[in-house]
Parts: C-alpha cells; structure tokens; sequence
C-alpha cells in the first residue's frame, strides 16, 4: 500500500497518498475557497466541489456535534482518514477505485471537531446509475456495462471489500464503448475490510444493489450474476441465488421505506420541518416555507372526489401550480383535503400521504414525487395540502388500454399492470378504489414502459393479506371494466402471481 505522508497546514492536520500533490490553496479551508461551489449541505455533511489549475476536486466535510462521537475518534480514525485508508487498500488489492488524494482532521481541545476528504474528478466519467436508468442505451452497450459491475462486485468481494452502501451510484463508467468497460468504485465511507466474505455477506451486499432491480429485467439480473459467480452457470446455480437475493432486497426496502416514513415527517434526512400554530408544513430540502404557502393561499381547486376509507370522511381537490427549483420552474399538483363534517381526531390525510409518498419512493416504487405538505389544524377544524410535482408526458392507464385494443402492445401494457400492482404489494395497499388519474404509465423514447402511482394519497402502507391483494385485484378489473376480455382478466392474475415470486 502507498505511504501516507502527514503535513499539517492551517490548522488542519493533512494526510495524503505519496505521489500525491495538493495545493496549499485547497488545503486551506476547503470551504471557503472562491471557486468552491456547495453541491449538497446537511447538518453533519456538506459535498461541495472546487475547480482549480490541477482540475476539479469533490470535498466531503464531516461535522462533529456530538460530543460522545467527538470522544469516540480519540480511539478510532476519523470517517475522511478511514475512507482514505479503505481507498489505499482497495487499490492495493487490484480494485478499480477511485482513491481519495487527501483526508484532514481539524481539532479543538485535542477533540475532532471536523474533518475533510478530497477526491479528484475524473475526466469524461459517467455516474453508473445515470447511465443504466436511461432510455435511450442499446442492449448490447447495457448488456457490457452490467456484467462488468458483476465482474467488479466479485473482485472486490474476492478481496475483502465489504461495501455496506452497495448502489449503482457508487461506482463509475468510463467509455461505454469500450469493448470491456472500465468501471470504477467510489465513496468509501461506509466501507469495512475483511480478509475473507461469507456468502450471507456477499448476499446481502448484492441485495443493496438490487434495490434498483425495479428497473432491470430478469435477463439483466441473470447476466450480473452469471458475471459475479463466473461462468455460464445454468437454472440450478442462478435461481438459488436469485430467490435469496429478492429476499433479502425485499427486507431492505422495507426497512428503508419505514425509516423515511417516520424520518420525513421529523425534519430529519433531506427533510425539513416547519411549525408555527396553527400551521404545520412538511418539505424537501432546498425549499422554503415561503416557496409553498402561495401554492395553498391561491388554490381554485377541481372536485375529485370523497375519501370515506381508511382516511375518515374528507373531500379531496385538486389543482395545478408552478414553483421555481434550483434551475427551472416545475409543474406541481396541489392536493387539498377537507373534512366534510368534523375531522375525526387524530386524522391527518395529507400528513400520511406525505409519509407514503416519500416512503414508496424510497422503496424504490414509481410514484409522483411529493414536494411537500401543509396542515393547519385549530382545535376539531383541519385543512391539509399535499404537493407534488406532476411528471410531463403521463398518460392514463386506462386511456392507453382503450388506445391499444390488440397486439403487442396490449400484452406490454398488461404484464407491466401486473407488475406494477405485484410491487404495489410490497409496501402496502390501495386505500380506494381506482379512478382516472390514479394510475399513469411513462413510455420513454426507446420504448421502455413505466407505470406510476400518480395520485399518493390513494395508498396506505401496511402488510396486505391475501385478503387485501385480491381487493386490489378486483379493484383494477373493475377500473379495467369492458377493456378485458375473460382470457385477458385470466393472463392479468397469471402475470400478477408470477411477478409476486420475484421483486423488486
């Protein structure tokens, strides 16, 4: 492994790689360079990126608040100098990687107060999961580029590495037309060395890769894991491995959909909270208050229709809105609900419907990303607003079914409808019956099909039972009603069963 040399600088201790050369400039208070521009921020992280005469660097600042993880580091590395050393090694070791070119620690009364990670930009590279969730790659290009990351996957767990973040957005591609496509490991700080993996280990890290599975075919999983397992393996060595791993990527989601169900409704996690009674608002970071209270105060709201199920007795409207995002005006809905007599206590539908939007979306479901939500509750009175951002070209489900009445394209439309209900399951249950607007499918320019759950509020996180699923069946025949023909209804339940073996 490369000798890491120590210098210290501005009151900042530096360690960096031998063969490395970093500018005093950058070394001074990363952040406060003129070039520098902040890329994410949160309480304890900030990312940021700075362009100099030796190219762009990325910085990750660590903050340390906590005075019980302030006393921890004084026992183990700092998380900059871990990711540091994890890099080092995994290049070390024959590992594709994107080594950090520094770590900094700055300290105030012999206690870590924050710490810094510098990693260079490589030129021309393209985020993994950017370049795979695009419509418009041809199979043969995705095909190379998937086994390459099964390839990648096996060598880096050959050596040790125990990924705890395994996710498309952790590694790089170089040129796709490449005929083997250079790939690359980034962000190691959740990362952990071990002389030898287990298989559960290895399992449960290609699991955290396969919560993007959603967006993959069945021929896509087969061909990652014949590249990871080596070989051309035949059903009796894939299906073992497949059924394991959609067990596990299933508990995962899960788990992630709860925690953001609670953490989004905190303030916590890319989240914001506000209140000032009686008002309360739920948003994304990088909005204000002020961004979404004109949404609210000016609606002239279209009737949709009553919630009587689960939700209590409100009246749901909607309506259409802009608000400006960093670099653009986005189109939004505004949901507006009202209790029709008396609000029943404790019932707060747009708080829940924001919490299950958020969840769903973390789970990895295709739904209409939520902005944000406003409550204003004084004494039994309740008014609540949900706000998401309407997606261009999403087309009803059921006006595609009239506009498709044979061929191919009715087969498509039907096996991704029972997709996308089968996934549906996995995270809960319809609230109401379907309607118009509930359900909208995205085709992208290569063909590729999508369907969406483009009205939130109709959904309620829970464990269906067979009870629930079979509800939910006959609520989308019923939707579907003089579309299906009787060997139609049959191939639907026949789909829906099948995509209920495998998730995501």
């Amino acid at each position: 492994m490369r000798k890491i040399l120590r210098k210290r600088f501005d009151g900042i201790t530096w360690y960096m790689p031998e063969g490395e050369e970093i500018g005093f400039t950058t070394l001074a208070s990363p952040l406060s360079q003129k070039d520098t521009t902040i890329i994410k921020k949160g309480r304890r992280k900030v990312f940021a990126s700075l362009k100099g005469a030796g190219g762009e660097v990325y910085i990750k600042v660590f903050y340390l608040t906590n005075l019980a993880h302030r006393l921890k580091h004084l026992f183990f590395k700092s998380k900059a100098l871990k990711e540091l050393t994890i890099g080092l090694t995994a290049e070390d070791r024959g590992i594709s990687a994107v080594v950090p070119v520094a770590a900094g620690e700055k300290k105030d009364f012999g206690l870590l107060k924050e710490c810094y990670l510098l990693v260079k930009k490589i030129e021309g590279a393209l985020d993994l999961k950017d370049y795979l969730l695009r419509g418009d790659v041809p199979q043969h290009l995705r095909g190379r580029v998937i086994e390459a990351l099964g390839s990648l996957a096996k060598k880096s767990h050959d050596a040790g590495i125990l990924q705890e973040d395994f996710a498309l957005n952790n590694f790089l591609l170089g040129n796709p037309q490449d005929s083997t496509p250079s790939l690359y490991l980034i962000d190691f700080e959740r990362a952990r060395l071990s002389s030898k993996l287990s298989e559960r280990k290895r399992a449960w890290t290609l699991a955290k890769l396969n919560r993007a599975g959603g967006d993959f075919s069945l021929t896509d999983k087969v061909r990652f894991l014949r590249a990871y397992l080596g070989g051309t393996l035949g059903k009796e060595t894939i299906h073992p491995w497949m059924e394991e791993l959609e067990r596990q990527t299933l508990q995962i989601l899960r788990r992630d959909a709860w925690r953001i169900w609670k953490a989004c409704s905190r303030g916590d996690r890319g989240y914001k909270l506000y209140e000032k009674r009686p008002l309360r608002a739920y948003f994304l970071e990088g909005y204000d208050i002020g961004d979404l209270l004109p949404l609210a105060e000016d609606l002239r709201p279209v009737h949709l229709r009553q919630i009587r199920t689960f939700l209590g007795h409100f009246e749901v409207t909607q309506a259409n809105g802009k608000i400006e995002k960093k670099d653009r005006e986005a189109n939004v809905n505004i949901y507006k609900f009202a209790p029709l007599h008396h609000t029943i206590k404790g019932m707060r539908p747009a708080k829940g419907a924001w919490q299950s939007t958020n969840a769903l979306l973390k789970g990895n479901f295709p739904v209409c990303p939520a902005i944000g939500a406003l409550e204003r509750v004084e004494g039994p009175s309740y008014q609540g607003f949900l706000i998401t951002e309407s997606m261009p070209g999403l087309e009803d489900l059921h006006s595609l079914f009239q506009q498709n009445p044979s061929g191919p394209g009715r087969q498509k439309i039907l096996w991704h409808t029972a997709r996308f209900l089968s996934r549906l399951h996995n995270f809960g249950t319809l609230a109401l019956p379907i309607t118009s607007g509930d359900i909208g499918v995205l085709e992208s320019p290569g063909g590729k099909m999508r369907l969406y759950l483009a009205c939130p509020y109709n959904f309620i996180m829970k464990v269906p039972s067979p009870e629930d699923k079979e509800v939910d069946l006959q609520r989308l025949e019923d939707f579907l009603a003089g579309l299906l023909g009787e060997g139609e209804r049959e191939l639907f339940r026949k789909q829906y069963q099948r995509h209920s073996r495998y998730l995501p």
